[in-house]
């Protein structure tokens, strides 16, 4: 009869343990701001999108983040809370997009006038959070995230997460870097077809006279 050893069963048992651990998907780095440009990561477009009478506005600068220099996303906002549409004070924010747009396809000989390639949205399925790092420049700040999916990004809109805080280890935005992450099950969407991310200064969140300030993010990933 075959003898072991302890320590030739403990590499067996150990074995046996990693073969029955699923691979964890990888993260997707979405944006680090690195590139100073108005894409990110993943090719695709990101600004600022506002309605009158609120207004927002996108830069870069550097910063220390978690211990290293790194140029980050500024997003100035002022949202007002009266005048414009419906007089909300229309909206404002920051959004980048996960889909890549319908792209042209060269004619050929065969086929003069193709169609162009529809929009091609990404699969999140696997992914469990979207994280990043942020911190406000006074503490006062706040918003939401907003997540699209094909449906919501047909009609220009999204599902709502709710206040960053919540997702905060300081249970709010302060002057100090902190990591967020905001599981994706926050969003009912359809993860297999998602068109980007937003950060939106929703009115509710601020008194009624509005509110202005300055928010800085980096390392915006699925996790």
């Amino acid at each position: 009869m075959k003898r072991w050893s302890k320590v030739t069963l403990w590499f067996a048992v150990a074995a046996c343990a990693l073969k029955a651990v699923p691979a964890l998907a990888e993260s997707l780095m979405v944006d680090n701001f690195n590139s100073g440009e108005i894409k990110n990561l993943l090719g695709n477009r990101s600004n600022v999108f506002i309605k009158a009478p609120s207004k927002a506005m996108a830069s870069f600068r550097e910063e220390t983040v978690n211990g290293k220099k790194s140029q980050v996303l500024m997003v100035r906002y002022d949202k007002r809370n009266t005048g414009g549409p419906f007089d909300s004070g229309g909206w404002c924010g920051w959004y980048t997009l996960f889909k890549s747009p319908a792209a042209l396809v060269a004619p050929t000989p065969e086929n003069p006038n193709p169609e162009p390639l529809p929009d091609q949205y990404l699969d999140g399925s696997k992914y469990k959070a979207i994280t990043f790092w942020v911190r406000g420049e006074k503490g006062d700040e706040n918003f939401v995230i907003g997540l699209s999916d094909r449906h919501w990004d047909k009609i220009g809109d999204s599902v709502k997460s709710e206040e960053i805080g919540k997702y905060l280890p300081a249970g709010k935005l302060t002057t100090e870097w902190q990591k967020a992450k905001i599981p994706m099950d926050e969003f009912f969407v359809d993860y297999g077809q998602l068109a980007g991310v937003s950060v939106v200064f929703e009115g509710d969140l601020f008194p009624e006279t509005g509110h202005s300030g300055v928010i800085y993010i980096d390392d915006l990933a699925l996790e």
